[in-house]
């Protein structure tokens, strides 16, 4: 991401309705127990998170995973715990009191965007493996059990134009 002006602290805001932090929250929460728990390679939600870097050989690509993916699942754990601490307002229970469709912004340090990013495409990742969702155009959008699917889709693709938009800021201002 780009720096954009010099000396100001780049951000990107979120703006989330509780209901959708809570949510997300829970969802992060659920993840984090999937790649801190028992790690089976015949999971097929892990195996999504952990690339085949070999697709022709499969003892390479079995060999490659054994030695990599305990280091990438603890990584996309590490991400997914940053992103819970940004969305920590989000952790209380709804009261009468809350409006739990009022809008909260949830603004995020220009280093924090690639941890949000890497986590949202993973939960995305897993959900996708657990709805049997190989490929984005192959489900049913009325479905409402593909719902979550295609609210993260969206998520990722709103905070993808944010960081892009910084980004261009930050080349433009730094041409000019």
């Amino acid at each position: 991401m780009g720096d954009g002006q010099a000396g100001a602290a780049v951000t990107v805001t979120i703006s989330i309705a509780w209901i959708e932090g809570r949510n997300l929250l829970l969802l992060i929460d659920e993840f984090i127990g999937l790649v801190e728990g028992p790690r089976s390679p015949a999971d097929p939600a892990l195996a999504r998170l952990t690339p085949i870097a070999y697709p022709d050989d499969d003892v390479a690509a079995a060999e490659f995973r054994r030695g990599t993916s305990d280091q990438l699942l603890d990584r996309r754990r590490r991400d997914a715990e940053e992103v819970r601490a940004d969305l920590a307002g989000f952790a209380g229970e709804q009261d009468d009191s809350r409006d739990v469709l009022e809008a909260h912004d949830v603004v995020l340090a220009a280093a924090r965007v690639d941890p949000w990013l890497r986590t949202l495409a993973a939960i995305r990742l897993v959900v996708a493996s657990r709805l049997g969702i190989d490929r984005d155009d192959r489900h049913a959008v009325d479905d409402p059990r593909f719902h979550v699917y295609d609210w993260l889709g969206y998520r990722l693709e709103d905070l993808i134009q944010r960081a892009d938009a910084i980004d261009q800021q930050g080349t433009s201002s730094a041409t000019e």
